[in-house]
């Protein structure tokens, strides 16, 4: 069926109806993946819960959307031409600044699922949200993620078909936890975070070099890394800390202990200002 499948569920309220009722309501859509031989997604969610992860075959893509129409809009397109899908959630209209998630189960929610076995690039904005994104068994050719206040947990499940050309993930003030960086096989990768936190686990099936560009300000970074991986560091320090245990330095570059012995190696720059850099290693 190539028509796109559009079921609108008929509006919700919830509560005492003479005091801050809500006009709840939920939204399924999904698209056939036909001859589509790639996606590019631009995601823009601001408030509430949202998680991408694999759909199910042999869809392009489906997703399940709940919200309140009183106060937030949601929009779907997806233009054919350019295999593009545009999807989110926007809050900017909102009567009250609160009332949008007082509580987890009856608060804004967004479950996208995206086609297996084609190259997507990912444009993600997220603001005040919480956010799990599970990228394993999926071919991501690009990724971008730009959050606010948001909680985000972002995994790489399985070893990316083919190499990612570009990774950018920015926590903004909000923590970002990555597991297994090294799945994403990611020729380049870029980690900020500002007055924020990011846990980052460097593990995953990779071998070689791993470059990785880290900007840290006014934040805490947590490097995961395995025992089996040698890290460089030349980083830039403003009032910074960056955890050095083990490191020896050779002309401004730190060195792990037993670096030239190791078969894989994470050489990281950037810089770190008003913030700390760990190093956590993992047996």
């Amino acid at each position: 069926m190539k028509s796109l499948l559009l079921v609108l569920v008929s509006l919700f309220v919830f509560g005492d109806p003479g005091a801050d009722a809500r006009s709840w309501r939920s939204l399924t859509a999904s698209r056939p993946r036909d001859a589509a031989d790639s996606l590019h997604v631009v995601l823009r969610y601001d408030a509430g819960t949202v998680t991408l992860g694999a759909a199910a075959a042999p869809l392009l893509y489906q997703a399940s959307a709940r919200f309140d129409a009183s106060e937030q809009r949601i929009s779907r397109s997806y233009n054919p031409a350019s295999s593009t899908l545009r999807i989110g959630l926007d809050s900017s209209a909102m009567r009250t600044s609160h009332r949008s998630s007082d509580a987890s189960g009856n608060e804004a929610r967004l479950d996208l699922g995206l086609a297996a076995g084609i190259p997507l690039d990912l444009d993600l904005d997220l603001g005040a949200t919480r956010a799990r994104l599970d990228l394993s068994a999926l071919w991501v050719s690009a990724l971008r993620v730009s959050s606010g206040a948001t909680e985000a947990d972002l995994t790489f499940g399985s070893a990316n078909p083919k190499p990612m050309r570009d990774l950018f993930v920015d926590a903004g003030v909000g923590s970002m936890t990555i597991h297994q960086l090294g799945n994403a096989h990611a020729q380049r990768a870029t980690v900020a975070s500002t007055v924020g936190s990011v846990d980052l686990d460097l593990g995953g099936d990779w071998t070689g070099e791993m470059p990785l560009t880290m900007r840290i300000a006014l934040a805490t970074a947590t490097l995961r890394v395995p025992r089996d991986v040698g890290i460089a560091i030349r980083v830039s320090k403003r009032i910074a800390n960056i955890d050095s245990d083990g490191f020896t330095e050779r002309d401004g570059v730190m060195y792990s202990t037993g670096y030239e012995q190791t078969k894989r190696h994470v050489t990281i720059d950037g810089s770190a200002t008003l913030a700390s850099i760990d190093v956590d290693w993992k047996n």
